[in-house]
């Protein structure tokens, strides 16, 4: 782990991405979650990061560009759910990676900016169950 950038976890919102492109949102389920005022632009968000999935399943991609894709289909969707802290991350990562802090440096240094990018899209991915579920208004903040 020492020589890799450590990622958000955004696992939640990956995996409401894949299913939305896999096709596995029942047509009532989507639309529920359109109608609703707080999670409708994060569905339509997420919907303009589908060509990154759309790549990296043809699989014709190189090793190295499947983790370039993987990493653009992540910052896709954060900034979908989180503008505001994927920003901070991924400028305090520029940052440490411009300074030569390296991986490590860049992993501490922007530690604080990442929990706040996870939890914000924990949020986000809890809107959309509850604006599923319930079918009421709700909102991220």
């Amino acid at each position: 782990m020492a020589d890799e950038l450590r990622l958000p976890d955004c696992s939640a919102l990956l995996s409401f991405e894949a299913a939305l492109y896999a096709g596995r949102w029942e047509a009532r389920e989507l639309a529920g979650l359109e109608e609703n005022r707080a999670s409708a632009p994060l569905v339509d968000g997420v919907r303009e990061c589908l060509p990154f999935l759309d790549r990296l399943a043809t699989g014709e991609n190189k090793r190295a560009d499947q983790a370039k894709l993987k990493f653009a289909n992540l910052v896709c969707v954060a900034s979908k759910a989180c503008p505001d802290e994927t920003i901070r991350w991924y400028q305090c990562v520029q940052s440490a990676a411009s300074t030569g802090a390296g991986v490590r440096g860049a992993n501490v240094g922007c530690m604080n900016a990442r929990k706040r990018l996870e939890r914000c899209t924990q949020r986000a991915s809890s809107l959309l169950v509850s604006a599923a579920l319930l079918r009421g208004d709700h909102s991220i903040e």
